[in-house]
């Protein structure tokens, strides 16, 4: 048994009192995907519930598992339902998934369906759809389990939504050792894995956050998310960023090969030669920079105006993510208003946290 320190104490159980709301929120920890349950009742007019208890069970004989809250609006008709469809949420469907959460009459009002075995609702757009008889119910404290006989499946190409911690999320796939290829230019499965990673440090920090690869023409932008206050920059997917005067480039250029960079860094230099005092007009200021980007693990610039991006100082922070290679082969970038947004800021230390914790998934050891 490992004695890590990150390990859990094990200690004899002990009875104890169970809050609900812990329960539920350790339970938030794993995650589910999202379903809409649909039935007919009496009169055979619809109904709808948003359900996450959804389960599978058996393979022979086919059977899955979902459960319903005794004082639920909608419970006894679901208690007599002899059928019922499991509509399997696409990631495009959080609206749907909200409204059929919420009690009250009209949920399928604008909603369309399309009539699955006798007639029960199948909403379009789904990633799949489980049409099911009641094979038996169970009491469950406060719930009551249905045990489903699947009697036909639909399945579509769209990706399913997901639902953990309080928050709707999308699916991409798990790549840890994916094969990156040769260079410095990202590949397809780093950036998969890199974009549900930038959603989430938006998510916890609130910050303007940026994704840079290394295109044809140097450092390049490939995908950023806003801050619930937009910063007022004209930013793009696919812009090029120089590399001394961007968080982006800096990194880049400390972190990537010489024979990548160098073409770039010495024009760079040379654009500067006529202004007085440019904080980067020779090769040495440039080198002693870059030691301490290398040193920090971070590239960073200070109330910058780029010309047609912004008119009022911006801040950004950068952080690099390697492969198993020891590569660079992405960047994380933290952008925030120069009035506001320092080096200091504790978000940054998310950052670099997020991009370590990428690295890892890539391969990557120090």
């Amino acid at each position: 048994m490992s004695n890590s320190a990150n390990d859990l104490a094990l200690t004899p159980a002990q009875p104890s009192v169970i809050d609900p709301i812990e329960l539920r929120r350790c339970l938030g920890a794993f995650v589910t995907g999202v379903t809409v349950i649909t039935a007919l009742d009496d009169d055979g007019a619809p109904i709808g519930m948003t359900v996450n208890s959804f389960n599978s069970v058996s393979l022979d004989p086919p059977l899955i598992v979902w459960s319903v809250r005794t004082n639920a609006t909608s419970f006894p008709v679901y208690s007599k339902a002899k059928r019922f469809v499991v509509n399997i949420l696409s990631e495009e469907q959080v609206d749907v998934s909200n409204r059929f959460a919420k009690s009250g009459p009209d949920r399928f009002e604008g909603i369309p369906v399309t009539a699955g075995i006798d007639g029960l609702p199948l909403i379009d757009g789904c990633s799949a759809y489980l049409e099911c008889s009641t094979e038996a119910t169970y009491p469950g404290g406060d719930h009551l389990l249905f045990l489903g006989r699947v009697t036909r499946i639909l399945g579509t190409s769209r990706k399913p939504l997901a639902f953990g911690a309080g928050k709707y999320m999308v699916v991409h796939p798990h790549a840890p050792n994916a094969d990156l290829g040769s260079g410095n230019v990202a590949t397809l499965n780093a950036v998969q894995l890199a974009r549900p990673c930038l959603e989430e440090l938006n998510r916890e920090t609130d910050k303007t956050v940026g994704l840079g690869v290394w295109g044809n023409m140097g450092p390049t932008l490939i995908w950023w998310v806003e801050a619930r206050q937009p910063l007022d920059v004209r930013l793009r997917c696919g812009m090029v960023l120089p590399l001394l005067g961007s968080a982006t480039g800096k990194v880049f250029a400390a972190f990537s090969a010489p024979q990548l960079t160098a073409r770039y860094l010495e024009a760079e230099i040379a654009s500067v030669q006529h202004i007085v005092d440019a904080p980067f007009g020779n090769r040495i200021a440039v080198e002693e920079h870059l030691a301490l980007v290398r040193e920090r693990k971070l590239g960073f610039i200070d109330d910058a105006i780029m010309i047609d991006i912004n008119e009022l100082g911006v801040s950004a922070v950068s952080a690099p993510v390697f492969d198993a290679s020891g590569s660079i082969v992405l960047a994380l970038t933290m952008m925030g208003a120069a009035s506001s947004f320092t080096q200091d800021d504790p978000a940054v230390a998310r950052l670099s946290d997020a991009a370590r914790r990428l690295s890892v998934r890539l391969g990557y050891r120090a």
